[in-house]
């Protein structure tokens, strides 16, 4: 039967359709590209050497399970493995000596929760983060004399470029998170910290890094980020310098594979992101805080700090002009803003009284959070470190009567600290009294206790404590620890 024009038009373009499709083929299936090829594994020798010995990796790729898009856990299930991850790696780790590397996480390189000495290792690889495997996690804790520690969050890769193996001078390149699971944080990071009151200087992706406080490195693309959360910092490059703020942050760019040739400073700080911090494990740092909301508040002339954002609220302290502050939140009404000053105090002040620098999107509340502690058995573990004991006393001060004398390695727990000096209140078995920070060795975080207003006032006067960096009551200084 003969087809009319229409319908032979019509089967005429199906065949065009036909004979395209069939010259179509499927795409080649080409290797997922990896860089595990590149990368230096530390394997330990039976006896420490000055120089690692190394071995080339096994070059695999990143199996299915470890992307985003194909692995979600609900966030109930995050918090539980991460809890469990992160309380033991603080167990194993916290206590570690200076001049060592302790991994709470999984292989790297060496075994979990046993610290080898820092100046053995050229190289350190934090690996990603996984909840089935565990938490990559590493505690460089420097030399003393360098006067810092660091903490590796992640997917992060040190190598050590001083000539004397101490970590002074490293290049840093970070990865990004490959699980989906709330509360890990989406990049590796590695943490800076200070000793308190002290100045460290270090060589970071040949960025000098003079820190007063504590920092946070990353790397992104071809870019490294310098973050302060507490104190300040100055990084130069060449004849130019630029100082951070807490709350701010410089970014410097990179030729591609190079982190030892850094571009020129930007010309002004930048306010910190807060997005890429706000998971990263606080309590696990060397010296813990709150991560900072972007920008800064100051003083312009004598301010008071209140417990509470009413002016009725306890008077903390008068800070006076010219402190710059770490900033956590606003009150409901605006009026008020919640601050942690150098010194780690925190508390409320009024905001038209300060000068500000800040992101408009600040977290409102009614009441302060709960302050932050340690997890595991550091949470409020002191132990007697004075070889002729350590006096038990029935109030802050020498000038109270001592109720008996702790043997060395007595283990107290930590019940509050002192409104006036830089004091704790402890039970020892069946005893409660108050022991000088400098008589205990503890990991806890001393400016989280409550404070005992209720202790009798001392006979004499005490020392006017310092609102900076490196000030105050609240840290046990008398030999530079936390």
């Amino acid at each position: 039967m003969a087809l009319d024009w229409r319908s032979a038009a019509r089967f005429g373009w199906l065949m065009l359709l036909v004979l395209a499709l069939a010259g179509c083929s499927a795409p080649s299936q080409s290797p997922i590209p990896t860089a595990v090829e590149r990368l230096i594994v530390v394997t330990p020798t039976v006896q420490m050497t000055r120089v690692p010995t190394v071995v080339r990796a096994t070059p695999t790729s990143h199996p299915p399970s470890a992307t985003p898009a194909e692995r979600i856990l609900d966030d109930a299930s995050c918090q539980a493995a991460l809890l469990t991850h992160y309380t033991a790696a603080s167990d194993q780790c916290l206590a570690a000596d200076d001049g060592t590397i302790c991994s709470g996480g999984t292989d790297a390189g060496f075994a979990s929760g046993a610290p080898i000495p820092a100046d053995t290792v050229k190289l350190l690889r934090s690996p990603p983060f996984s909840l089935d495997a565990g938490i990559g996690l590493l505690w460089l804790r420097m030399a003393q004399s360098l006067l810092a520690d660091a903490l590796l969050i992640g997917e992060v890769e040190l190598r050590d470029l001083s000539s004397d193996s101490s970590w002074r001078a490293l290049t840093i390149e970070s990865g990004s998170t490959r699980e989906n699971c709330a509360g890990l944080p989406p990049f590796g990071a590695l943490v800076l910290q200070s000793r308190y009151g002290q100045t460290a200087r270090l060589e970071i992706n040949n960025v000098a890094l003079a820190i007063d406080g504590t920092v946070v490195v990353m790397t992104q693309a071809q870019s490294s980020y310098f973050i302060v959360i507490e104190g300040s910092a100055t990084l130069r490059v060449g004849a130019r310098s630029l100082r951070l703020l807490v709350g701010t942050q410089a970014s410097l760019a990179y030729e591609a594979g190079d982190w030892t040739t850094p571009a020129d400073l930007p010309a002004e700080a930048s306010l910190l992101d807060y997005a890429n911090l706000a998971e990263l494990p606080i309590e696990l740092f060397p010296r813990p805080l709150p991560i900072p909301q972007p920008g800064y508040a100051q003083t312009k002339g004598r301010v008071n700090m209140r417990a509470a954002p009413d002016i009725n609220g306890r008077l903390l302290y008068q800070v006076p002009a010219g402190e710059t502050m770490t900033v956590l939140g606003i009150s409901i009404d605006s009026e008020w803003l919640h601050i942690r000053l150098g010194n780690g105090e925190m508390g409320w002040m009024s905001a038209g009284l300060l000068a500000k620098n800040l992101d408009k999107n600040l977290p409102v509340y009614a009441e302060a959070p709960p302050p932050l502690q340690r997890l595991g058995v550091h949470a409020n573990r002191a132990i007697v470190n004075v070889p002729a004991g350590g006096n038990l006393r029935a109030a802050p001060d020498t000038a109270f009567q001592v109720l008996r004398t702790l043997p060395i390695g007595t283990e107290t727990k930590l019940l509050a600290r002192s409104p006036y000096s830089p004091w704790v209140k402890v039970q020892a078995s069946d005893a409660i009294g108050w022991m000088a920070l400098f008589t205990l060795t503890t990991q806890s975080v001393i400016g989280s206790l409550p404070i005992d207003y209720q202790v009798p006032l001392p006979t004499r006067a005490t020392p006017t404590p310092s609102f900076s960096f490196g000030g105050g009551h609240a840290y046990p200084d008398p030999s530079g620890g936390y």
